[in-house]
């Protein structure tokens, strides 16, 4: 656990930014992706920011708890982060807490009875845990109907709603990635919320599509992704023509080489670095973004598809968290209306049609300027 270099601002407030270690690293993930532009975010309001990093409890009588007696929110956290994150504050005379990361909450108690009211905890939400122990049920060993859950599942739903609930006791204002979740946050007793919509980062493919071929990009193993992806590919068999193939990028491997074995017609092309990405990305008639639940967070890789600016299809649930004033995406409510539009996209003036309004929708994004503006008008209530 340390405390890193201050990110000074002229005039500006300083502030206390908590969070895991590695999703400080400039590495690929959504995590990693989302913090950065938190962090982004803050600064453009005029913070001058520390970071107090830490790592997951690993040792070896924690990891036998978690494994043995698994609990949302235990045994994750050193047990000394609140006494730290204290410490720090009162020597820098902090008034801002940043904790980053839904993980971090349960320090929200010991940091509000140490410092009261003079300081303001703020969690930057990635995802509610409950969320995805809610879809992980759903969808176990396969299903979608709950036919194959036990006792001890839903003791652990319940547990991550009353623990979520007792966290945002102590919390100011919650911070988080789409509408629904702010939604969720205001049920579970958050005092204030407001849900922060993402930024794109422009980088636009030299697109030189290949007219029988689409593409898809994603962590298999995450219930709500694997779910999506196979209702979509069980829709598109009943109309794909033969010399379509699906280009699917991601892992791990072995669910994905569990897809490509079902599905004649997909192509597992395994973890690519970004130069590899995107020069197949290019070749793609249209990205795919089959998401059929409304998972924990956002879907970063559609920031990154959107700003490749390349024909998209996706749904309402795939595009949770973002915002423009132009230009219309193609959305389905069904898998078999996506795997129509996906046949759609590989005629080329409905592709090109498709991209301008990609552009389109690009262009009227809220930039970053935008969000920090109204995250500085959030908490100008505290």
């Amino acid at each position: 656990m340390n405390i890193l270099s201050t990110v000074n601002n002229i005039n500006s407030e300083p502030a206390l930014f908590v969070s895991e270690q590695k999703y400080l690293k400039d590495t690929p993930g959504g995590v990693q992706i989302c913090t950065r532009e938190y962090i982004n975010t803050l600064i453009t309001v005029g913070f001058a920011i520390s970071f107090l990093s830490y790592s997951t409890e690993t040792k070896i009588l924690t990891r036998i708890k978690r494994k043995l007696q698994p609990r949302p929110y235990v045994n994750r956290l050193p047990v000394d982060l609140a006494e730290k994150v204290v410490y720090a504050a009162k020597k820098n005379n902090i008034k801002w807490i940043f904790l980053n990361q839904v993980d971090t909450a349960p320090i929200a108690q010991t940091i509000r009875e140490s410092l009261g009211d003079q300081c303001k905890i703020i969690l930057l939400s990635h995802g509610l845990e409950s969320t995805d122990i809610f879809h992980n049920i759903r969808t176990k060993y396969g299903d979608s109907n709950f036919s194959k859950f036990s006792s001890t599942d839903l003791r652990v739903l319940a547990q991550s709603l009353v623990a979520e609930c007792i966290h945002r006791q102590y919390i100011d204002y919650v911070f988080c990635l789409s509408s629904f979740e702010a939604e969720i946050e205001h049920w579970l007793g958050a005092k204030n919320v407001t849900w922060l919509p993402r930024t794109i980062p422009i980088n636009p493919l030299t697109w030189s599509p290949h007219s029988s071929r689409l593409g898809f990009v994603g962590t298999i193993d995450h219930s709500p992704n694997r779910e999506g992806l196979i209702l979509f590919l069980e829709a598109l068999e009943k109309i794909v023509p033969t010399n379509v193939r699906l280009r699917l990028v991601g892992g791990p491997e072995n669910a994905s080489k569990f897809i490509s074995q079902r599905f004649s017609f997909v192509e597992y092309l395994g973890q690519l670095s970004n130069e590899e990405l995107e020069a197949e990305a290019s070749t793609w008639s249209c990205f795919v973004h089959p998401l059929f639940c409304y998972s924990r967070g956002c879907s970063t890789k559609l920031a990154i598809a959107l700003g490749w600016q390349i024909p998209v299809i996706t749904t309402q649930p795939g595009c949770r968290g973002y915002s423009w004033n132009q230009g219309i995406l193609p959305l389905a409510k069904t898998p078999d209306i996506l795997a129509q539009l996906a046949i759609n996209m590989l005629d080329s003036e409905t592709a090109n049609a498709t991209r301008q309004e990609i552009f389109n929708i690009v262009k009227s994004c809220p930039t970053l300027k935008n969000i920090a503006e109204q995250v500085n008008s959030c908490l100008s209530i505290l």
